[in-house]
């Protein structure tokens, strides 16, 4: 590869950006594009492939009486341990209804039943049903439908394209710099607005349901915009993800699977979830089983494989072909029929509850930069009710797609930042000129092995002050990274060296905040600080102060 900057840097100008092309990004694109705006939508993954498809068990909505609006709003801010930003969990609740009725308009085909109403099942701490679906593999129809929305618009797309840094000047985006990661050639976009909807951080974990592409880089590149993060502490562990393979290690398992009988037991054979939660049982919520099954294995009570059973071996086959079909194949692929046998399960890093600080229209504190689904924070609070991510990736997609369309129609183009732009092309091709270097997984792999053994499940100060030395070593570390080749094309190691940096800066928010919050609430667990306190009824907002993470605490916003 050249050592000099690329001379033949490719522009393209539009007036919206979309940064991310899963269920979020498309379905704010489908709306700015409405607007008669030309919309440009960016993804790492072949269009349709990101990681919204991997949704299994369904998305929340008040469709069927007695569910309503108000009951789904209580529920999501109970189960976020009162921190959630009340203004938008109400929007979320009221407007998730009529997002169902726009997928099903893409095409999208809700499971019914027989007299035509919505099949709704219910999940930890719904006493009424609200999760609607498609089988257990929600996520996947659902971006069908979006897709094939987005196509019929002529939406513009790139897929297999890493966007590195956003263009700020005078704290107003004004468009985005990466690579094609296919040839890995320069690409700068001018626009009048910008959304993220770059997906979550699970890549930073050793263990994790995330797909590969979720490394944290919409957190990072928001920080360096001059955005803020809001809830960074909170971060999800789905309690059944799969242990009985190396190769299907973290693999979501459903939690649909629970929601229709599925019986956790240790190893001799006992009902574990009855000396931790007898009323709820499997039924608790997401952190309290996954604190549980934690647990029973750290006691001695797991199974070789260091796991819990999860049981659907007492339903009839026929059920379970009828409601997880799709975990059925997961485990027969590797040789268990669950209907046979018991399932090995053990928690797996699934959501990150906090991200980029936006308002109910998505907007940030940057001018022109809109935030949606999991790389922004707000809705969930201190953890995740089940169905409710794909939910308000709907909701606040379309809410950003019509607010930057706005926006967006107000305003002229701004001037390029020349120099910001030779900046990052030199940082970029800064890795692949270098003579000698460290191989980009070696970093990555210190990374994933930090924050699970320090910065997970449960935590404690010495493990968080542990951790953030160990990330201060990868920061300078990162900087001596070297791709294996110089191809001027397809450069997988290239990418990791971008995403890991990404990876870096987003781990280190997690660990600033985690060490703050001096408490233990949702998915934020301290042994050394076990209690919930009323005190403590507050986020934790990070902004990025001339190179420095800075730490503040405000209070909620109801």
């Amino acid at each position: 590869m050249n050592s000099s900057l690329d001379s033949s840097i490719k522009y393209i100008k539009t007036d919206i950006l979309v940064i991310g092309a899963g269920g979020a990004g498309i379905r704010a694109a489908i709306e700015a594009k409405k607007s008669g705006l030309e919309v440009f939508l960016l993804g790492k993954e072949v269009l349709g492939c990101a990681h919204t498809g991997m949704a299994m068990g369904g998305m929340n909505a008040a469709m069927v009486k007695p569910a309503t609006p108000e009951f789904h709003a209580q529920i999501t801010i109970e189960g976020g341990y009162f921190i959630n930003n009340y203004k938008m969990v109400k929007v979320f609740s009221e407007e998730m209804p009529a997002r169902v009725h726009d997928l099903e308009s893409y095409g999208v085909i809700f499971d019914r039943l027989d007299s035509g109403e919505f099949y709704t099942w219910a999940g930890p701490k719904q006493k009424f049903p609200l999760n609607v679906c498609v089988g257990d593999y929600t996520g996947r129809e659902m971006m069908q439908g979006l897709v094939d929305e987005a196509r019929k618009l002529k939406i513009k797309y790139t897929d297999e394209f890493f966007v590195s840094k956003l263009l700020v000047v005078k704290g107003q985006v004004v468009g985005a710099i990466g690579i094609n990661i296919k040839n890995t050639e320069t690409v700068v976009f001018q626009a009048k607005s910008v959304i993220l909807a770059s997906g979550g951080a699970g890549r930073m974990y050793k263990v994790t349901t995330n797909a590969m592409s979720n490394t944290g880089d919409g957190y990072a590149m928001a920080l360096d915009a001059g955005a803020e993060l809001i809830d960074m502490e909170m971060v999800q562990f789905h309690p059944t993800g799969m242990a009985n393979t190396p190769s299907t290690l973290g693999v979501l398992v459903t939690e649909k699977t629970r929601a229709h009988g599925g019986i956790l037991r240790n190893k001799k054979g006992e009902r574990f979830m009855s000396k931790y939660y007898p009323k709820e049982m499997e039924l608790a919520k997401r952190d309290e089983v996954s604190r549980s099954i934690y647990t029973e294995v750290a006691a001695g009570l797991g199974t070789e494989k260091g796991a819990v059973y999860l049981h659907v071996d007492h339903w009839t086959k026929e059920k379970i072909l009828e409601i997880i079909p799709d975990v059925y194949e997961q485990y027969k692929n590797t040789g268990v029929d669950i209907s046979k046998e018991p399932m090995e399960i053990y928690p797996s890093m699934h959501h990150m509850m906090g991200g980029i600080k936006i308002n109910e229209w998505g907007e940030t504190i940057v001018l022109g930069l809109y935030a949606v689904g999991e790389v922004a924070g707000g809705v969930h609070g201190a953890n995740r009710l089940g169905g409710n991510s794909i939910a308000e990736g709907q909701v606040f997609g379309r809410r950003a797609g019509i607010a930057a369309a706005k926006f967006s129609n107000k305003i002229k183009f701004s001037n390029l930042p020349k120099e910001q732009i030779k900046k990052e092309q030199t940082r970029i091709f800064s890795f692949v000129n270098r003579k000698t270097g460290v191989i980009p997984h070696v970093v990555e792999d210190k990374l994933k092995q930090t924050m699970w053994d320090l910065v997970g499940i449960f935590r404690d100060e010495k493990k968080l002050l542990k951790a953030k030395k160990e990330i201060a070593k990868l920061i300078i570390e990162a900087k001596k990274m070297k791709p294996r080749t110089n191809l001027k094309e397809r450069n997988r190691d290239l990418q990791d060296c971008l995403e890991i940096e990404n990876m870096i800066v987003t781990a280190e928010s997690v660990v600033d905040a985690a060490i703050l919050r001096k408490e233990s609430r949702g998915a934020h667990s301290r042994t050394d600080y076990p209690k919930t306190l009323e005190e403590w009824r507050k986020n934790i907002v990070i902004k990025n102060n001339k190179g420095k993470i800075v730490t503040n605490i405000i209070n909620v916003i109801e």
